[in-house]
C-alpha cells in the first residue's frame, strides 16, 4: 500500500532542506549552541535578599490593613463587574455585602482610612 502524501517538489526537485540530509547534524549542533547561549543570556539571577525593603513595607502594612478590617469584622471583595469595570464592596464577618464602593475609596481604605 502506499501513502497518498506526496513530497514537496519545486520546479528542480526537494526543497535543498531536504536534499541536504548530511549537513543537518552539523547545522542541528550549531543551532543548539546558539540557543543554549541565548538562553542563558535571559536568565535572571537569583537575589538571596528577597524583595526590597519598600515592598516588604508596603505588604506589611497591606497586612495590617487586612487585620484591623477583620478585627472591626469586615473584609474588602474585588471582582470584575459588568463591562470588565472592578466592583468592590464591604462585606461583613458573616460574608454579606454591606455596600458597594468606588474603586478609589477602597484604596482609601487599604491605604489605612478608617471605615466610615
Amino acid at each position: 500500500m502506499s501513502s497518498p502524501i506526496v513530497p514537496i517538489q519545486g520546479p528542480s526537485g526537494p526543497p535543498e532542506s531536504m536534499s541536504s540530509a548530511r549537513a543537518l547534524p552539523a547545522d542541528m549542533g550549531m543551532f543548539i549552541a546558539e540557543l543554549t547561549a541565548s538562553s542563558r543570556a535571559l536568565e535572571v539571577e537569583a537575589d538571596d535578599a528577597g524583595p526590597p525593603p519598600e515592598v516588604m513595607d508596603q505588604i506589611a502594612a497591606a497586612g495590617r490593613i487586612s487585620r484591623q478590617l477583620g478585627e472591626s469584622g469586615h473584609e474588602l471583595r474585588f471582582s470584575e463587574g459588568s463591562g470588565g469595570r472592578v466592583t468592590v464592596e464591604l462585606a461583613d464577618s458573616e460574608g454579606n455585602a454591606v455596600r458597594t464602593m468606588k474603586v478609589s475609596e477602597a484604596l482609601q481604605i487599604a491605604a489605612g482610612k478608617p471605615l466610615g
